[in-house]
């Protein structure tokens, strides 16, 4: 059997809505603990994740945040 990786793009504007971002970040976790290779990349205003402050002050941003912080050194790869 062939293995595929999981891809998640996130490229929605973190300051202006965070989900989309959050959603990939999400995916890429739980694909990642059932066993699953699994990637998010980053494009357009996404990268600006590289910048906490540039992430809205609102729960969704602040979960943001916290699946960020956890994907340093974590089971899946975050690229631009």
């Amino acid at each position: 059997m062939t293995r595929k990786k999981l891809i998640f793009f996130a490229s929605a504007d973190p300051a202006q809505n965070p989900g989309p971002s959050r959603s990939a970040y999400h995916f890429a976790e739980v694909a990642a603990a059932a066993g699953l290779e699994a990637e998010v990349r980053l494009a357009g205003d996404a990268v600006r994740l590289a910048l906490p402050e540039a992430i809205a002050s609102n729960p969704q941003g602040d979960e943001l945040r916290t699946k960020i912080k956890s994907a340093v050194d974590g089971p899946f790869l975050v690229s631009l």
